[in-house]
């Protein structure tokens, strides 16, 4: 459920952040035209990476917000038989 939560506020976080890229790079077009692509280009794959840490935090928040303890393991922890140490016993 946390993951699912995660992944909904990533894709809204993303949607947000090029929505504003967009609004962004449209004011620049009436100013400097020849800028404006760019600009928008530069917005638009930079909204990826801010999106990602901007999701975690928001996604913690409303975990902990609805009272559940926030999962922290990755990749199954120290559950998982499938690491290097073990496969070479």
């Amino acid at each position: 459920m946390q993951s699912l939560t995660l992944m909904i506020v990533y894709v809204l976080s993303t949607g947000s952040l090029q929505f504003m890229g967009f609004l962004i790079s449209r004011v620049i077009d009436y100013e400097w035209p020849t800028l404006s692509l760019m600009t928008f280009l530069i917005l638009f794959m930079s909204a990826f990476g801010f999106a990602w840490p901007l999701a975690v935090w928001i996604a913690e928040w409303l975990i902990r917000r609805a009272g559940y303890v926030v999962e922290t393991e990755q990749s199954g922890g120290a559950g998982r038989r499938d690491t290097a140490e073990t496969i070479r016993r």
